[in-house]
């Protein structure tokens, strides 16, 4: 079992597929998985439950689905799926607790290309307390600017979790793959991207500690099961913190 001070978490680099029946049969079969090898928190890719498609189709049962095995295996889920609804349609992170109540949403600030035509921008995220962490949960194209995951980390983040379906990255895939190492180096996080694996995405998932990159799954499906020390955290911030000098400016 982790240690009072240890998230244990698993990041599933999954298999987005074009039918909702076949992604939610695959997330409730993870669950499970991923709760007997001792983790806290499972995480899913952005469009965890069907990739971005102009017509509306309500979530709400899937959703259920999902609280219910998060209630059986009493774990916290966090994974992403349309939110508002079909008049006000929102890029929605949902993150759900081992009681199976939704524990908190958010919306995806930074809209990329087609997406702005059919979802509206939410509101900042905010930091939320998961099991030992103090956790912060980001959507894709957020984790590309650096004072979004700078202010996350000033409002107390241990763990910035980013859940992505990253296309069109033919152009920028070495940077892409840098930014979650960056950011936890530039703010003492742990830094976790959760992305999809797809024909038409960077499918490139990792864990991220400040010092490097601690696990690492490309171009195939798989469980990454971490356990995120936080008091390394503290030992790190208090090692880099230079009243004149420090990282943040």
């Amino acid at each position: 079992m982790p240690a009072e001070t240890t998230l244990r978490i698993a990041v599933a680099a999954f298999r987005v597929q074009r039918e909702p029946a076949c992604n939610l049969a695959g997330m409730l079969a993870l669950i499970p998985r991923a709760a007997a090898a001792g983790a806290e928190l499972v995480c899913f890719p952005e469009y965890s439950l069907r990739p971005l498609d102009a017509a509306w189709v309500d979530p709400t049962p899937a959703i259920d689905a999902i609280r219910a095995a998060c209630r059986a295996a009493e774990v916290w889920v966090v994974f992403g799926a349309d939110g508002g609804g079909p008049e006000r349609r929102l890029n929605s992170l949902y993150v759900i607790d081992p009681a199976g109540a939704i524990h908190y949403r958010y919306d995806k600030v930074h809209l990329w290309g087609r997406e702005a035509e059919i979802y509206r921008a939410g509101a900042p995220s905010r930091v939320i307390d998961v099991g030992p962490a103090r956790l912060a949960v980001i959507t894709c194209w957020d984790l590309a600017f650096p004072r979004y995951s700078a202010d996350l980390a000033k409002q107390g983040a241990d763990v910035i979790l980013c859940c992505s379906y990253l296309v069109d990255s033919a152009l920028d895939a070495e940077p892409l793959q840098a930014l979650p190492l960056v950011r936890a180096f530039e703010n003492r996080v742990y830094c976790v991207l959760c992305e999809a694996v797809t024909d038409e995405t960077l499918s490139v998932s990792m864990v991220c500690h400040p010092l490097g990159v601690r696990q690492r799954i490309a171009g195939e499906e798989g469980l990454l099961v971490a356990d995120l020390d936080l008091a390394e955290l503290k030992r790190l911030r208090a090692y880099y913190t230079d009243p004149g000098q420090g990282l943040e400016d």
